[in-house]
């Protein structure tokens, strides 16, 4: 791959996601948590990223600075949004603001709780039958959420047209039995490769690795004694949630039959097992991560060559570490054979649900409606533009929009774009399957288990939780 002629790596921007860039990362915490929903996996937001820290009651919840402020009377609806930081506490806070300013019969009262503090909260208002009227959720919570009649379709309330516009990967991941079930705000590939452009150029590369054997030896040759080659998700979590579209991509499917009914622990599994050997063979890996999965901190710092992260690490590179952006790229995760016109990483993100139990489903939908008014694109699209375009669009309208905003030198937009062209949706199984998988690429890492007998492992345990969830047949993508 060394002095090859460089490829046009700009893409073009209409890809199906458009132009995006969002805020979403996942749970670190506690990855397992389901929000009240028994058999889904873990969010893909990380607490230390979501604002407030710890659950006391007086910084569990940040309200809008316009909290307290008088708008002509309407009835009050009443919103739930995790704390997801600075940008989106100030966006969706104006958005309010500007739609209650109207007086068109609803005030909407929006509250931002800290991640740490909400299950707790929402599990104690559903028992409570005070739950909101609507309140933010992650694509793969919905088929649990479902299940459980914690929120109704959206169909019925909000208008075709606004619907329709809904990019068509996003409403794939949002609709089951034909109904819409939320309505997305965002949506970002879970694994981008981002690299240090200046240190490839200096070695004589004109491109990033595009298989799984060049990058460990670009990783091998290009580590230093003050620089690791490679920064990649751990375990205990982080390889169980991260890899689910690398493992659809690139084995072909995921650990569980179409029909959920028996583990699917073949030899595609067996190549990414030996990818995860040879990686951590090399050297180029340290024993111990540098920092969680989704935090990009160590690449600002000149720690690592390459870093594997979500989309959402452009942002913090470019807020944080203004200096060290310039010199660092983004490509499309290598894969097994060097095709990277396939599913590399599955889309995340945040959406609105309906409550079931909601009293104003009529004031939720006229808020949304107003949010998502074909006119008026920059009331959803200044938040992706707030987020330095690492985050993804989910109606064609905005896309669009904030296409046009995009300035001519973000070209790892299209990178971010062209990942997302191919996603695939967050797993939607229970959390124990995953951290199956999370276990049997530890037992090989490091050496713990032979391949055959990790792998062997891995299906015990996937039966099991097959066995424990009652899962066959409840595929809720089939």
């Amino acid at each position: 791959m060394k002095k090859v002629k460089v490829l046009a790596l700009l893409l073009a921007l209409a890809l199906i996601l458009g132009i995006f860039v969002s805020g979403c990362t996942p749970n670190t915490e506690d990855p397992g948590k389901d929000n009240g929903d028994v058999t889904q996996n873990g969010d893909e937001t990380p607490d230390d990223e979501n604002g407030d820290e710890g659950t006391d009651e007086e910084s569990d919840v940040t309200q809008s600075k316009y909290y307290g402020y008088e708008y002509p009377e309407g009835e009050t609806i009443m919103l739930w949004s995790q704390n997801f930081g600075e940008v989106w506490v100030n966006h969706f806070s104006e958005q309010v603001h500007q739609y209650n300013l109207e007086g068109r019969g609803y005030t909407v009262v929006e509250e931002f709780v800290a991640g740490a503090a909400w299950d707790e909260r929402m599990n104690a208002a559903r028992a409570s039958q005070t739950a909101p009227d609507a309140y933010i959720q992650s694509y793969n919570h919905i088929p649990a959420g479902i299940r459980n009649g914690y929120y109704v379709p959206v169909d019925d309330h909000l208008p075709a047209e606004v619907l329709d516009r809904m990019v068509e990967k996003i409403r794939e991941m949002v609709t089951f039995d034909g109904k819409t079930y939320a309505i997305p705000i965002l949506a970002e590939p879970s694994q981008v490769l981002f690299y240090r452009k200046d240190i490839l150029e200096a070695a004589g590369y004109t491109e990033p690795p595009k298989t799984w054997d060049e990058l460990i030896e670009m990783a091998v040759e290009l580590k230093t004694d003050e620089m690791y080659g490679i920064g990649v998700p751990y375990w205990g979590g982080e390889i169980g949630w991260s890899t689910w579209g690398m493992q659809y991509g690139n084995v072909g499917h995921g650990p569980l039959t179409d029909d959920w009914d028996e583990p699917w622990i073949d030899d595609g599994y067996r190549e990414f097992l030996e990818f995860w050997k040879k990686l951590y063979e090399s050297g180029a890996v340290p024993e111990q991560p540098l920092s969680a999965y989704v935090d990009i901190k160590p690449m600002g710092q000149g720690d690592y060559v390459f870093q594997i992260c979500g989309s959402w690490g452009a942002a913090f590179l470019i807020n944080d570490y203004p200096d060290m952006w310039p010199n660092v790229g983004m490509a499309v995760m290598p894969t097994n054979d060097g095709n990277q016109d396939k599913t590399t990483a599955t889309i995340g993100g945040w959406v609105y649900v309906l409550d079931a139990k909601a009293q104003n489903t009529e004031g939720v939908a006229d808020y949304f409606t107003w949010l998502l008014d074909e006119a008026h694109p920059e009331r959803l699209g200044e938040y992706y533009i707030g987020e330095q375009f690492s985050k993804a669009a989910t109606f064609t309208n905005v896309a669009q929009w904030v296409e046009s905003q995009a300035p001519d030198d973000t070209d790892y937009v299209a990178v971010i774009n062209r990942i997302a062209s191919y996603g695939q949706p967050e797993a939607a199984y229970p959390w124990e399957v995953s951290m199956a998988i999370d276990r049997m690429v530890e037992n090989v890492a490091m050496g713990y288990e032979t391949i055959d007998k990790a792998m062997e492992m891995a299906r015990e345990e996937i039966a099991q939780a097959i066995e424990d969830f009652e899962l066959p047949g409840t595929n809720p993508r089939k």
